[in-house]
Formats: structure tokens, sequence, C-alpha cells
């Protein structure tokens, strides 16, 4: 029996194609471009079908292309024009510091050490002995030690502000590191959004473009398979 193929208006056995409504609903989509009224009882030749597989896989493609273009200059665009997402430099303050600063640190760090405490503890020993023993308690500072007293309260007066300048530092130091570990986080969550972005794209997109392309190739072995078939019982 003969059939007119709708594609090419030739005249073809018809065993040599297959009607409109045995395609698949995207291979209808795609003809529907070229002739949007087609019927479930149009003919369809093997080779001109084959033909319009041909550029529909050519298409499809060249759409998988695009599509993985253009998240690719989106993922781009984002990293050259969110300032979250730019390289970051920790900065740090060390070489401005004034020499005032520098000495509050060196204070501080000192007087925070064993050495200190031992080295005063030993003064304070030093003092008392020297009063006490060698001078018979009636040298420069006999007991009650009031000179030494003095010069205590002086020190711890002298001592307090210089550690709190230098804790000051510190608690200034302690946020530009916290900013720094934000700008990080907020910096890899982007990275991530933008990297399952790209995940989604592969998994969906490419997947679905996938098994069509391989379901295409089954209807090629399978039309093959009834041509060999055909030609083997013409025999």
């Amino acid at each position: 029996m003969q059939e007119k193929c709708s594609l090419n208006e030739k005249e073809y056995a018809s065993s040599e194609g297959l009607f409109w409504k045995q395609l698949r609903p995207s291979v209808q989509e795609f003809l529907k471009k070229t002739k949007p009224d087609w019927k479930g009882s149009d003919f369809i030749s093997y080779d001109a079908l084959n033909s319009v597989l041909n550029t529909y896989i050519i298409e499809l493609i060249a759409e998988e292309q695009k599509a993985g273009k253009d998240i690719a200059k989106k993922v781009q665009h984002q990293l050259k024009t969110d300032e979250e997402l730019k390289p970051i430099h920790k900065h740090t303050q060390e070489e401005a510091l004034t020499y005032g600063q520098r000495l509050a640190d060196k204070i501080a760090d000192f007087g925070g050490s064993w050495t200190f405490i031992l080295i005063f503890v030993f003064i304070i020993i030093v003092w008392m002995a020297v009063n006490i023993y060698y001078l018979s308690n009636k040298g420069f500072d006999p007991y009650p030690f009031i000179l030494l007293n003095l010069v205590l309260s002086c020190l711890a007066a002298l001592q307090a502000p210089v550690i709190m300048m230098s804790q000051n530092r510190q608690e200034d130091k302690d946020r530009q590191r916290a900013e720094y570990d934000v700008s990080v986080n907020v910096k890899a969550e982007k990275e991530v959004r933008l990297l399952h972005e790209k995940l989604d794209h592969v998994l969906l997109h490419q997947h679905q473009n996938i098994v069509e392309l391989y379901q295409l190739h089954l209807d090629l072995v399978k039309q093959m398979q009834q041509r060999l078939d055909i030609q083997n019982k013409n025999q």
C-alpha cells in the first residue's frame, strides 16, 4: 500500500515510514514549527523523518551549548559585578601602628607574663629586706613601707590604662577577624549557590537532552531493524 509523505510529497510504501500519531511528542513539537496543522493520519517517510531528526539533533545540541554558555556568562558576570564574590584580602593594620600603640602592646605582653611577676616579687622582697635588716628599719622607706605602697599604686594606676589600650586594640583585631570570617562565609554561600545552579543545569537540562538523544538513537535503531526485516522478507 502506497502512502504520500507529508514532508516531501513523494510516494512510499506504508512500511517505509510511519504516521504522525506514532511520533514521540518532542518530535511532534519540532515538526509543528514547519507545519502546525498536522493530523494523526499524516504519513512521514523514514527518509524525510531522518532528515528532520538530523536537524532536530543539531538544534538540540546547539540549544544545549547555548544554555551552557548562558549559565557560564551568568556566573562570570556575577563574579565580576558582585562585590561579595570578589577575592577577599585580609587587611592588617600592624604596619600602621604608632610608637605608643606598639609600646602599649609590649608593656601589656610583659605585664601579663610570669617574668614580670617573678621580677616584681623579687624587687618587693629585696626592698623590704634592705629597709628592715640592712638599714635597721631606718632607711629611705621604713616599715610600713609607705613609699613602696606609693610606688605600687602609681604602677597600678599606669599599668591599667596601658593594658586597656592593648585590650582595645585586641578588640579591634577580633572585630576585623569576625568581619573577615563573615565575608568569607557569605562568599562561600554565594559560590555554593552558583555551583548548585550549574549542577541543576547539568542534572535537569542536560539530562533531559541526553535522554532525548538516547531515545532518538533507539528510534533510528528500531527503524533500521524494521528495514532489514522487510528486506529479508522480500528476499
